[in-house]
């Protein structure tokens, strides 16, 4: 199997022996400028993997907050 770069970074931060920080936003949420400040910021604010949620018009497999986001 190939080794990705997820894979790369949780065993970089196994071996700094912390946990990794996984995001997730919702694209446009609230707003298309807001949505990519955050995005913009979320590695210096320390995200290891950052998941870019596509609002979709049925998100009744999600939660609450990512219900309200899309």
């Amino acid at each position: 199997m190939t080794e990705t770069r997820i894979d790369r970074r949780f065993k970089a931060c196994a071996e700094a022996g912390r946990p990794a920080l996984v995001t997730f936003i919702t694209a446009g949420d609230p707003d298309l400028a807001t949505s990519q400040a955050v995005l913009n910021a979320l590695p210096a604010a320390g995200a290891d993997v950052i998941e870019l949620g596509m609002p979709f018009s049925d998100p009744m497999a999600e939660g609450i907050p990512i219900q309200l986001a899309n």
